[in-house]
């Protein structure tokens, strides 16, 4: 396979803690299909949390209820079907099993927001 991320989802994972960063950019060079990183997808400041709460995209405000984005701790991912961006669940769901594998090779452990009816993103566990 070989796929590698694209400047600008490069550029969206560097805001993320190192740990989710070597995940990350393990899971993109084995991956059986090539993703990325969609805008507000690494590091969320607070007034961006804010706003995708106040738009009904997350449960976290930002204030009270903190997202691990906020931390650098958690990253959003689509699949590329295509070369278009996609948010099908067969194709999330299929990443999902292979970033979670990739982590725990890595020594890490990691959850899917999928697994709780939540956003699609991933967070150290670490």
């Amino acid at each position: 396979m070989g796929y590698k991320f694209g400047n600008t989802s490069a550029r969206r994972l560097a805001t993320t803690k190192p740990n989710v960063q070597d995940i990350m950019n393990e899971a993109i060079k084995t991956s059986p299909m090539d993703f990325g990183i969609p805008n507000l997808g690494g590091f969320r400041e607070v007034s961006e949390q804010a706003e995708l709460f106040e738009q009904g995209h997350s449960q976290c405000d930002g204030y009270t209820k903190l997202s691990r984005h906020q931390s650098g701790n958690a990253v959003d991912i689509f699949a590329y079907v295509k070369g278009k961006a996609s948010w099908d669940e067969k194709h999330l769901y299929m990443l999902a099993g292979h970033i979670i594998s990739t982590a725990e090779r890595l020594g890490y452990r990691v959850r899917w927001g999928g697994d709780w009816d939540g956003d699609r993103d991933f967070d150290d566990q670490t």
